[in-house]
């Protein structure tokens, strides 16, 4: 980062897949690192990879993104410990091929995906010094399946791949929108595509189709190595002070713009019925 001698970033899903592979290659480049996550004894293991990796500072805060309740707690003691991200990397995702619904009443994956995310995002940015720059990425893709605004939790019609392409297609809306709703600090934003990739969210997938579906994916699905070093690159290195937000980064570091990025009406809709379910200011 140009703004940045040694860059903090606040990742979410760094305990498996992707985010696990990306995070010795920032610890390399001298990033310190805060790890969110569910399973803090996971992430324990994650950081001392880190910490060999030569990190010379790796924070793990346990943080559940299916439950707000947990998000403010890890954004509290994010700012009671003195933490101060300028990058923040929503990575984690969850799968769940029958509808489930969180203790407070949420769809889970919309919960996970899109809802903890997006308050976690919210409240760091909220906590940051004014004037502060901070990049946002958000891991996704291509995706175009609008959010249903009056069944954000398919409570009245659940299918298992629209649940979860609406979820974070959710996600890449949050993320286009959050520069024209932040002022008090300079948010660089992004959308980081890694194509197709060999990790337990994809074998869920690919088994929720057919078990048939799963053994070609299993041949045909990248490595997560293969798309960390891209990722890598744009949490630390690629320059977004010109980049249009909504720019999607594929694992080559190719831009183009994410499918909706000028449906402004369907971004600000979604803003505004979030901030709502979230008790936030619009």
């Amino acid at each position: 980062m140009k703004d940045q001698v040694t860059p903090t970033v606040a990742m979410a899903g760094a305990t498996a897949g992707l985010g696990r592979a990306t995070v010795p290659l920032l610890a390399g480049r001298g990033a310190h690192l805060v790890l969110l996550a569910r399973n803090i004894d996971k992430a324990a293991v994650v950081a001392n990879e880190a910490r060999q990796a030569g990190a010379s500072q790796v924070h793990v805060v346990e943080c559940d993104l299916s439950l707000g309740s947990s998000v403010r707690h890890a954004a509290a003691e994010l700012a009671a410990r003195g933490i101060v991200p300028n990058v923040i990397v929503n990575d984690a995702a969850v799968a769940t091929p029958t509808r489930t619904v969180t203790a407070e009443g949420s769809e889970l994956m919309l919960a996970t995906n899109y809802l903890g995310p997006c308050l976690l995002t919210r409240l760091i940015l909220a906590d940051l010094p004014d004037g502060s720059s901070v990049r946002l990425i958000s891991v996704g893709g291509p995706l175009d399946a609008k959010p249903d605004l009056d069944d954000l939790d398919s409570e009245h019609s659940f299918a298992f791949m629209k649940a979860f392409e609406r979820s974070k297609t959710a996600l890449n809306l949050f993320t286009v929108a959050v520069p024209r709703h932040v002022h008090a600090v300079d948010v660089h934003v992004a959308i980081y595509s890694p194509g197709l990739m060999k990790t337990g969210l994809s074998a869920t997938m690919a088994g929720a189709l057919a078990r048939v579906a799963e053994k070609v994916a299993g041949l045909v699905l990248a490595n997560p190595a293969e798309a960390a070093a891209g990722l890598a690159n744009l949490i630390l290195s690629t320059d977004l002070s010109g980049t249009a937000p909504g720019t999607l980064f594929d694992r080559h570091g190719k831009a183009t713009p994410m499918p909706l990025i000028h449906d402004i009406d369907l971004q600000e809709a979604l803003w505004q019925l979030t901030s709502q379910r979230l008790g936030m200011d619009a």
